[in-house]
């Protein structure tokens, strides 16, 4: 009897354990989330630098907030770091095994070190090559690139065989487009070549984006991230998670209207959404199987109604009735979801390729359906033909400032060479 009544209070107070320093370091995570959306990257990226050192169960998480706030700051060599160090984790085998799976069992999964769902993983990879590209290493960005093509689970329910999988290709076609770019920077014009059309026949509409030839012309590329990714939400029970908005409460996202020197570029068909995260987290691929949840709540169930069904006997002792009951509410209670997720994802990201006469030029993004979304920056460097500059836009109803290039987080040009290969690898 002692030992049940130890053991429930165990459970009960381990998730009070080192709470002052979680609350620290979350609260700051927390503050910098707040932080992007208002558009203050600077101060989002100077809270999430402490929080992204801690080696806890949110490590992957914050250095991938990090990365979103330091991308959009312009400060590469932050972004880098931080979405490496997720990627170098989320890359890893083993990191929720043994104790860390058994404190997901007696505490809450919330002790599982985050690795989010599939597609933010796909966007992790994505940002880390985007990054890689931004800066000329377009034999890193390949690889980044490649990383974000996992294969997919295509879970599905056999009859009398319980939830079967099988691994099916990804459709994540901005990976393609993207890797694509990639090979034709590289020289590996027939790869690249196979590659777009890989992104085409995943999705036709995007065949002008994928162009191979006005890829090859392009001087600037820019990649516009629009709108906010999916939410976690629980259901009523607690123990299972969904995402919200589903796309048609949103509707399709809308495309943008890029100026340069004050004229409207035509870019009709340049402006197709290579991706939509709001569909990917309504597609069961896209989503994490985690059968730790259901089991827990299972038990937790089970418990509660064997106590209650004991403690109706006529011998029964009620101390045991009891205890029973009471692991049983708190073993159902830790089965809630875990809706940990990585709250500066785009719902969309927009790759605009642009041949510009060499010079600088002052570049405007702006989405009329959208009201107060605009971004405009003055003096960026188009460079001559054969070459390409990448500038990302993160669109933001709170960041619709006039920029000036550079910005202050530039520190110096890219350190590696056209052909993308440092000087300790082979392309």
């Amino acid at each position: 009897m002692r030992l049940l009544f130890c053991g429930v209070w165990l459970i009960a107070i381990l998730p009070l354990a080192g709470g002052c320093a979680v609350n620290k370091v979350q609260r700051d995570a927390d503050r910098a989330v707040g932080d992007y959306y208002a558009g203050d990257y600077a101060s989002a990226v100077t809270h999430l630098n402490p929080a992204s050192s801690v080696t806890n169960e949110n490590f992957v998480l914050n250095n991938l907030r990090l990365g979103s706030a330091a991308l959009a700051a312009y400060d590469l060599g932050t972004a880098e770091g931080a979405f490496l160090r997720a990627y170098e984790v989320l890359n890893s085998v083993g990191v929720n095994n043994g104790g860390r799976t058994l404190g997901a069992v007696l505490l809450s999964e919330n002790i599982r070190v985050w690795r989010g769902e599939p597609f933010e993983r796909a966007m992790a990879n994505f940002y880390l090559g985007l990054v890689y590209y931004m800066r000329r290493d377009y034999n890193n960005a390949r690889a980044a690139f490649e990383n974000a093509l996992f294969k997919l689970r295509d879970y599905g329910e056999s009859k009398g065989k319980g939830e079967q999988y099988r691994e099916q290709e990804s459709n994540f076609a901005l990976a393609y487009l993207m890797l694509a770019k990639s090979y034709q920077r590289l020289g590996r014009d027939e790869v690249a070549q196979k590659t777009f059309a890989r992104a085409v026949e995943l999705r036709p509409d995007l065949a002008e984006v994928a162009d191979a030839e006005l890829n090859g012309r392009s001087n600037v590329l820019l990649v516009i991230d629009f709108g906010y990714g999916p939410h976690k939400v629980q259901n009523r029970d607690g123990s299972l998670a969904g995402f919200t908005p589903t796309p048609m409460e949103e509707g399709p996202p809308p495309p943008p209207v890029v100026r340069v020197d004050g004229e409207r570029v035509q870019t009709d068909g340049l402006a197709r959404p290579p991706v939509d995260l709001l569909v990917l987290a309504q597609d069961k691929r896209w989503q994490s199987l985690d059968t730790i949840r259901a089991v827990k709540s299972v038990l937790g169930t089970g418990l509660m109604a064997g106590g209650f069904i004991y403690g109706t006997q006529h011998n029964a002792s009620p101390e045991i009735a009891l205890a029973a009951i009471l692991g049983g509410a708190l073993l159902k209670a830790t089965s809630q979801a875990d809706v940990r997720q990585w709250e500066m994802l785009p719902r969309t990201v927009y790759v605009l390729p642009l041949v510009l006469p060499p010079g600088t030029h002052d570049i405007a993004v702006e989405f009329p359906e959208v009201r107060g979304v605009r971004q405009e920056w003055h003096g960026l460097p188009a460079p001559p033909q054969g070459q390409e500059a990448t500038y990302y836009f993160r669109m933001q109803r709170y960041d619709n400032a006039t920029h000036t290039w550079p910005p202050p987080a530039m520190a110096g040009p890219p350190p590696q060479n056209e052909q993308g290969a440092r000087a300790d690898e082979q392309p």
